[in-house]
C-alpha cells in the first residue's frame, strides 16, 4: 500500500513538475554568467569521478543542469547513488533515464540542491529551502531530521556527509528525493500521522495531490489528540469518511498563500465555510487555533502548521446564520424568510442589524392585534425589517448621538432615519434599548434590542425625539397629528423645545396650555411644505407652506428662514416626508 501510494505521489509530482517556472530561467541565467569563472574540482567533477554517481551525472546532463553545478555556487547537493536512482526507476516502471524527459528530471534534481555551503554540522531539525520550483515563484522545501543520523523527508538517509568541492558540499543520500505535494509534506512528517490517516480515510489524497494550488492549515498530531479526547474517541478509526471530509476541507484554502500574504479577515475554504484569520504578533484562526509554523512549500501549494483542529461548526457565521443559531431570534428569522430578505443579509455587506428578540416581536404583534406573522403583509414586514438594517458595520463604540440612515425606504428614493442616543447606554428612537451589543458576524454586526422599531412618519420623528416634545403637544392640541401622519409627502421645519420656550416668553404665556387650537393651527401649518424637500433641494426664495409663504435664504454656512430662524439639523427622513429642525418658531404675519 505504501509503495503504491509513493508511486502515485511520484507520478503526480512529475506531472506537476512539467510546468517549468519562469523564475528558474533567471536563476539559470545567473548561473551561466558565473560559470565563466573557472572553478576546479566542482561538484560535477567529484560526481563524475565516482562510479556510484553515474546515473546522477547522466541525469544532470540530460536536464542540462551540469553547467549550473559547475558554476561558482556555492551549492549543497544531496546526491543520490546509482542504487537510489534504480529504485526510483523501478517505482516509475521505467527501464532507464531515457524514459524520463528533461522537463521531468529538472525539478527532481533541483530538489536535491540547496543554495550555499551547508555542512552536516550546520543542519538542524526543520525544513530547508531547495532550488526546485513551486507555484508562483516559490521553491519547495524538504524536511531534515537529526534524531538518528540525518534523514530527509522521513525516509532518505545521508550515508556520507561533507564531501567538499571547490563550489560547495556533497552529502550522499540513499533515496531520490521527489518534490512533494501538500499531501506528501504531511506523509513525510511523522508529526502529521493523524492528518495523513484522516486524508486517506476521507479519500481526499488524490484531490489534494492535484494541480491546486492549495494552502493547507495542517493540524499536528497533538491537535488531533486534543480533538479525539474532546470527542471521547480513540482516533481516526472511530470517525467516518462523512465525518472527516468536511473537517479536512475546512483546513484548505485555494491559492498559494504564504505567511507574508496573510491578513486579518475571513477566508473561504474549499468546503465553502469561512475561517477567521487574525494577524497580530502571532496568527490565529477562528480565535483559538495558533499558526505555529509557516511556509512549508510544496509543488502544488503551501502548508502552515496549526495547534488545533478547526471544526466547520465553529466557522464564523454571517448575520442570518448567527440569528439562526440563537433561539431568541427565531421570530426574526421567520420574518426575514417571509419577507425574502435572507439572501440579502447573507450577502457581503457589511451590515449593522438591530435585532429584536422574540419577546419584542410578540409585543409588536399584540399592538397590531395580530396572532402571528401570518397576519402581517410582506410589504409591511419588509419595511419594518429593513428599518433595523444599516448598510455599514457600526460597532457600539462607534455609535453617537444623532440620526443615522437605515435601509427602509421613506419617500422614494430616500431611506428613513433612526435616532440614536448614547447618554445612558444605547437607545433608539427614544424608547428602544440595545440590550446586548457587538455580536460580530462575517458580514457585519448584530446589536440586540428589546423593541421592534417601526419606520417613522414625520409625526413619529417628532414623538421619538425629546427635543420636539412641545411641538408634539402642539400638533396634538391643534388636531393635526392625523393629517401629518397621512400620505404626504410633507417637509416640516420643526421648532425645538427651546424655540417654543422663546415663543412663550414673547407671548407672555406659560406654555401650550395657554394657547388654543385656533392659535396653534395656523402657526403649525406655517411650518409645513408640500413635498419631500431635502436640504440639497433648498434654494433661496419664497416657499409656499400650508399657510402662506416663508422666505428661505441658503447661505454658505447655514440656511435661515424669515431672516432669523436657523436650520440646525437637516434631512431627518420619515416614511411620508422629511424634517428639518429650526431654532425659532415661525409666526405667520397677520
Amino acid at each position: 500500500m505504501e509503495k503504491t501510494f509513493r508511486k502515485f505521489r511520484v507520478f503526480m509530482v512529475i506531472a506537476v513538475a512539467m510546468i517549468t517556472m519562469a523564475g528558474l530561467t533567471s536563476c539559470e541565467e545567473e548561473d551561466n554568467d558565473v560559470q565563466e569563472e573557472e572553478v576546479n574540482n566542482t561538484i560535477v567533477d567529484i560526481a563524475s569521478s565516482d562510479a556510484d554517481f553515474t546515473l546522477l551525472v547522466e541525469a544532470l546532463q540530460k536536464a542540462d543542469l551540469a553547467s549550473t553545478l559547475e558554476g561558482s555556487g556555492p551549492f549543497t547537493v544531496f546526491a543520490p547513488t546509482n542504487d537510489a536512482f534504480q529504485n526510483l526507476l523501478s517505482e516509475l516502471d521505467a527501464s532507464s533515464l531515457d524514459d524520463l524527459t528533461a522537463e521531468q528530471l529538472e525539478p527532481i534534481l533541483l530538489y536535491h540542491v540547496v543554495s550555499g555551503s551547508v555542512m552536516s554540522g550546520d543542519l538542524a531539525n526543520g525544513y530547508v529551502k531547495t532550488l526546485s520550483p513551486g507555484p508562483a515563484s516559490t521553491y519547495a522545501d524538504f524536511l531534515v531530521n537529526l534524531d538518528n543520523g540525518v534523514t530527509i523527508n522521513g525516509s532518505s538517509s545521508v550515508v556520507q556527509a561533507d564531501v567538499q568541492a571547490d563550489n560547495g558540499i556533497i552529502h550522499v543520500v540513499d533515496e531520490v528525493l521527489v518534490p512533494p505535494t501538500v499531501v506528501d509534506i504531511a506523509i513525510n512528517n511523522p508529526s502529521f500521522s493523524s492528518l495523513v490517516d484522516a486524508v486517506l480515510k476521507a479519500e481526499l489524497a488524490e484531490t489534494l495531490s492535484g494541480d491546486g494550488p492549495f494552502t493547507v492549515f495542517a493540524p499536528s498530531d497533538e491537535a488531533f489528540n486534543e480533538l479525539f479526547t474532546a470527542l471521547e474517541i480513540a482516533g481516526v478509526e472511530d470517525l467516518t469518511k462523512e465525518d472527516l471530509a468536511p473537517i479536512l476541507q475546512y483546513h484548505v484554502v485555494s491559492g498559494n498563500v504564504l505567511s507574508s500574504d496573510l491578513a486579518s479577515g475571513n477566508v473561504t475554504t474549499i468546503g465553502g465555510k469561512d475561517i477567521a484569520v487574525e494577524v497580530g504578533s502571532s496568527v490565529t484562526i477562528n480565535g483559538d487555533a495558533n499558526v505555529v509554523a509557516t511556509d512549508v512549500q510544496g509543488t502544488n501549494g503551501v502548508v502552515h502548521v496549526i495547534d488545533k483542529v478547526l471544526l466547520p461548526e465553529n466557522a464564523p457565521k454571517n448575520i442570518v446564520e448567527t440569528a439562526m443559531s440563537d433561539e431568541q431570534f427565531s421570530t426574526l428569522v421567520d420574518a426575514l424568510s417571509k419577507a425574502e430578505l435572507v439572501s440579502t443579509l447573507e450577502g457581503d455587506g457589511p451590515f449593522t442589524v438591530f435585532a429584536p428578540t422574540n419577546a419584542a416581536f410578540q409585543d409588536l404583534l399584540n399592538e397590531l392585534g395580530a396572532n402571528s406573522l401570518d397576519d402581517v403583509s410582506v410589504d409591511q414586514l419588509t419595511s419594518i425589517l429593513l428599518y433595523h438594517v444599516k448598510d455599514a458595520q457600526v460597532m457600539s463604540g462607534d455609535l453617537s448621538n444623532g440620526y443615522t440612515t437605515m435601509l427602509s425606504t421613506g419617500v422614494d428614493p430616500y431611506n428613513t432615519s433612526l435616532l440614536v442616543n448614547t447618554d445612558d447606554g444605547v437607545t433608539l428612537n427614544g424608547s428602544t434599548t440595545v440590550t446586548s451589543a457587538d455580536i460580530e458576524a462575517t458580514n457585519g454586526v448584530i446589536h440586540v434590542i428589546d423593541e421592534v422599531l417601526l419606520p417613522p412618519n414625520v409625526v413619529d420623528v417628532a414623538i421619538n425625539n425629546a427635543n420636539f416634545s412641545i411641538l408634539v403637544d402642539a400638533v396634538v392640541k391643534a388636531d393635526l397629528a392625523s393629517t401629518l401622519s397621512g400620505d404626504g409627502p410633507f417637509t416640516v421645519f420643526a421648532p425645538t423645545n427651546d424655540a417654543f420656550e422663546a415663543l412663550f416668553t414673547d407671548l407672555g404665556v406659560s406654555g401650550i396650555e395657554d394657547l388654543t387650537k385656533d392659535d396653534l393651527t395656523p402657526i403649525l401649518q406655517y411650518h409645513v411644505v408640500s413635498g419631500n424637500v431635502r436640504s440639497g433641494d433648498l434654494s433661496t426664495g419664497a416657499v409656499t407652506t400650508l399657510n402662506g409663504d416663508i422666505n428661505v435664504d441658503v447661505g454658505e454656512d447655514n440656511v435661515t428662514i424669515n431672516t432669523d430662524a436657523t436650520v440646525t439639523a437637516v434631512d431627518i427622513q420619515g416614511t411620508n416626508g422629511v424634517v428639518h429642525a429650526i431654532d425659532k418658531v415661525l409666526v405667520p404675519s397677520e
